[in-house]
């Protein structure tokens, strides 16, 4: 979500945002978002102009800190426009036992909800009263030049997310683990992201990995953009997803990609063109393509000029331009949610979060 955010303040202007959690410090972070509510309460008591809040959520205690500015939100009268990011929503919601009956109330509150996929628009309609879900996109930046680099060997993959068995890095871990006699001099793994890190280093370290599997720590910046550009393929085999903004920078990249059949990620990696899609878990199907790349590593580079072309759809400006319409859309409320995407020509508009 931080990254989306990061894409739209470099691409909107003016972009008007206020953050509404410290996660470093959960103490702090109520501090934190009773400031953040204060200051929305402000900008909506004195800025008459804002005639759209725009919350960008997850899950958990992220969606119940956005329904408090929804609601705030809607007693000044604003339309409001709720961004479902968490890849996690179904499972939130499940186990949300008589809170069910609030979120449902939230999500039929808000004029739009956004969310990432077909598969999340089809689920979040089914637990509202009136079909309002729409997809966008997420925005990934473009680098100045891109084209896929000849895969050497060994053949670098690399890991680029948040370090937990949520993600299945430690899947992978287990898979290497198991066939490192058979990897050795194939492949080489780098791993980069913060989280469960003491778990994942003391792995390493036991099973003696460290000729396979290099962790980098946190990066950012120009460090990971040539991290990005170094490695040959780009895996992430997580359990559940919206769409990973990790995944899309690296196809910008031309890099393939090895992921899983979860949320929004068919839209954007597609077996025998892209990449491979595997089920959450299941080592048996991983050796199955680590197996494909061994035995021809020349079909990494076709993959990552596929991947290219499929970001396209992802580029800032079209993003931009639909996320217009559905402001449009939102304020005049004429038509139809669903045939936003029918129309054409539209500009776009500014928000605030």
């Amino acid at each position: 979500m931080a990254s989306v955010l990061k894409v739209y303040a470099q691409s909107i202007r003016p972009f008007n945002f206020i953050a509404g959690y410290y996660y470093l410090n959960p103490v702090a972070g109520i501090f934190y978002f009773g400031g953040a509510l204060f200051k929305l309460f402000w900008i909506l008591l004195t800025n008459r102009d804002i005639k759209i809040v725009q919350l960008q959520s997850a899950s958990r205690g992220s969606f119940f800190r956005k329904s408090i500015m929804i609601l705030l939100s809607k007693l000044f009268g604003k339309k409001t426009i709720l961004h479902i990011h968490g890849g996690e929503f179904k499972i939130f919601y499940n186990h949300a036992g008589v809170l069910k009956n609030y979120i449902r109330f939230i999500l039929n509150s808000v004029d739009e909800v956004i969310c990432l996929s077909d598969e999340w628009k089809d689920y979040f309609d089914s637990i509202t009263d009136k079909k309002k879900a729409i997809v966008l996109n997420n925005p990934v930046i473009f680098p100045a030049s891109s084209s896929p680099k000849s895969a050497g060997a060994p053949v670098k993959v690399l890991y680029l997310n948040h370090i937990n068995k949520a993600k299945g890095i430690f899947d992978v871990l287990d898979f290497i683990e198991e066939n490192k006699e058979w990897l050795a001099g194939s492949f080489i793994f780098e791993i980069a992201g913060a989280g469960d890190n003491q778990e994942l280093e003391q792995f390493i370290s036991t099973n003696k990995l460290h000729h396979l599997v290099k962790y980098i720590g946190w990066i950012e910046g120009a460090e990971k953009e040539n991290l990005i550009k170094g490695c040959d393929v780009f895996i992430l085999t997580s359990y559940n997803e919206g769409l990973p903004m990790s995944i899309l920078e690296a196809m910008v990249y031309s890099k393939a990609i090895i992921s899983t059949k979860v949320g929004g990620i068919p839209r954007i990696v597609k077996p025998g063109e892209n990449g491979w899609l595997v089920t959450p878990g299941n080592k048996n199907e991983l050796l199955e393509v680590f197996n494909e790349i061994k035995n021809n590593s020349n079909i990494l580079a076709g993959y990552g000029n596929r991947s290219y072309e499929i970001a396209g759809d992802y580029s800032p400006e079209a993003v931009k331009e639909k996320l217009g319409r559905i402001y449009e859309e939102v304020l005049r409320k004429k038509i139809p949610a669903d045939e936003i995407r029918n129309k054409e020509n539209q500009h776009a508009e500014t928000e605030i979060h």
